[in-house]
């Protein structure tokens, strides 16, 4: 009895000491607080008189994405301001940041009984309505005639402080009438209707994106600038670009009084340059096909003692300018075109590169396009003594040949006795231009070729015509700025059934497309490795270029 008494004494003292420890082991517990999780990052994006701040590494995703345990809305504390969000945002856009300040940041989630999470901080200073106010535009360069301005920036608007993406002008003329323009990327724009001598005050809205510490911010903004431009008076000579063609329509004053008569200017395919269009105050009209009124550039070739003058004479339908115009140098005539000044223009397709700038305005009528003859002749103004390359070429040409065989419709006709193994036929235009292969496709001509007993043995390969086309002779680097861009064809031979009578040649030029080209070359025989003894006698008659 005693041994069990002292067990149940033992037992019950045993559950006393643990119900005891049991709460005091609890006690230690109560009151603690789980925190909801906070945001994984903070990065912040300036905008105008606002920030953007990403709170995900995850980035930009809805709320019913976001799965951040017992946390349940977004809160943002910056100054006395507290915005309260109820979800989780991976992202805050916060508004109506206007002063030009350092403003801190402190986002953090909250659960709902709004215990918070630990905070992400983050100190950013918006762009402001102040700092727009203190911003400040490279001036533009401003060329001006007596009645008119052209306003542009040769190096662009787009700087280390801002990026360009637009402008709008405004100013009024001297009848008083408001004119305005927008423009995009090509921030370049004419004013006229302007008096001479006077001011004009010319409003300008800029679209741009600033930029704080070289890096853009994340709004596109709108800022209002004006320029004052001092017009000149109308005797102030001006600087002409192409004073030659100039002079050859007329012009002997050059100033805005000196031009004011001219309503109508020509010029050459080859020209460089419009610009001087601008300073012509009353043009209506102007031609661009040379229009009979200028000469073709004639270019020397001296060398193996034989000295030969190409080009000269009239300009031929199946040449066009070496090189388009370029960009800076058609602006002349866009702003005119723009403005509405020029009532018209007169142009042949694919010769200056002005295609694309004219196209809008055939439809309307103000471009008439001058397309040439489907079949143009090939004059002997373009024919070169091939010595000058290589005395292995040597042919004796005679033209106009008197004693060619009998045919019907020769024209030109070519008398060629070929004298060396490279006998070749050269083709050649002035350095200013080339040959329009896109509107003129084909290269064809009449041959007649001597009976089968001149084309024995070595003598076989003289019945077949090598046709090189190339940009310049390969002695004479310095007639082109393009060096040397080449093309040939496999070379078109004559049967026997050929020889002793006229036949058609017709040559495809089209693989020469987008390859400079300003001689062909047509080497007759293939320059066979022998010693050449015999004379060949050819004729050719009718070269000419033609579109189909």
């Amino acid at each position: 009895m005693r041994k069990i008494v002292s067990l149940l004494l033992i037992v019950s003292t045993a559950l006393l000491w643990s119900c005891d420890s049991m709460y005091d082991r609890q006690a230690e517990f109560e009151g603690e607080i789980v925190y909801p999780a906070k945001f994984d990052t903070i990065v912040g994006h300036i905008g105008f008189e606002r920030v953007e701040i990403d709170l995900l590494k995850a980035g930009r995703i809805s709320s019913k994405e976001i799965n951040m345990g017992k946390a349940k809305k977004t809160v943002v504390e910056y100054d006395d301001q507290k915005i309260v969000i109820d979800s989780l945002v991976s992202y805050v856009n916060i508004k109506n940041l206007t002063q030009p300040k350092l403003y801190r940041f402190r986002i953090y989630t909250i659960d709902e009984y709004e215990n918070k999470s630990v905070p992400q901080e983050i100190a950013l200073i918006p762009f402001t309505k102040s700092d727009l106010e203190a911003f400040a535009i490279a001036p533009p360069r401003v060329m001006s005639s007596p009645s008119a301005a052209v306003i542009d920036w040769p190096n662009g608007i787009s700087s280390v402080l801002l990026n360009y993406y637009g402008l709008s002008f405004e100013y009024t003329d001297k009848d008083g009438q408001v004119r305005k323009g927008v423009r995009g990327t090509d921030s370049r724009f004419f004013v006229g209707g302007l008096n001479p001598g006077q001011s004009v005050d010319i409003k300008m809205e800029y679209k741009i994106i600033p930029k704080v510490n070289r890096v853009p911010i994340i709004d596109t903004v709108y800022f209002a600038d004006k320029i004052t431009v001092k017009m000149p008076t109308s005797s102030t000579p001006f600087p002409a670009a192409e004073r030659s063609i100039l002079e050859a329509n007329g012009v002997t004053t050059f100033t805005a009084d000196g031009v004011a008569a001219f309503t109508k200017l020509v010029y050459p395919v080859h020209a460089n340059s419009l610009q001087d269009l601008f300073y012509f105050p009353n043009l209506k009209v102007l031609d661009l096909t040379g229009a009979d009124k200028f000469k073709l550039p004639e270019l020397v070739y001296d060398r193996n003692s034989v000295r030969d003058v190409i080009g000269g004479g009239d300009y031929a339908p199946f040449m066009r300018k070496v090189s388009d115009i370029s960009s800076g140098n058609q602006q002349a005539l866009k702003d005119l075109l723009e403005a509405g000044m020029l009532e018209k223009v007169y142009y042949r397709p694919n010769t200056m590169g002005l295609d694309k700038l004219l196209a809008p305005y055939v439809d309307k009528g103000i471009v008439e396009l001058v397309h040439g003859p489907s079949s143009v002749m090939v004059e002997n103004q373009f024919q070169l003594n091939g010595i000058v390359q290589d005395n292995n070429w040597t042919i004796d040409i005679t033209y106009p040949a008197t004693d060619a065989p009998a045919g019907e419709g020769l024209e030109n006709i070519y008398k060629l006795v070929l004298k060396k193994r490279s006998a070749s036929f050269v083709l050649a235009l002035p350095r200013e231009y080339q040959f329009n292969v896109k509107e003129y496709k084909y290269l064809q001509m009449k041959i007649y070729a001597p009976n089968n007993s001149y084309f024995q043995g070595s003598y076989a390969p003289y019945k077949c015509f090598w046709v090189r086309v190339m940009n310049r002779m390969w002695s004479f680097a310095g007639n082109s700025d393009f060096g040397q861009e080449y093309w040939d064809m496999k070379p078109p031979c004559l049967d026997d059934n050929s020889l002793e009578k006229w036949i058609d040649i017709k040559i495809d030029l089209s693989g020469a497309l987008g390859k400079h080209n300003r001689v062909i070359v047509f080497n007759i025989g293939q320059e066979p490795n022998f010693d050449f003894k015999q004379d060949i006698p050819y004729y050719i008659s009718n070269i000419r270029f033609t579109k189909e």
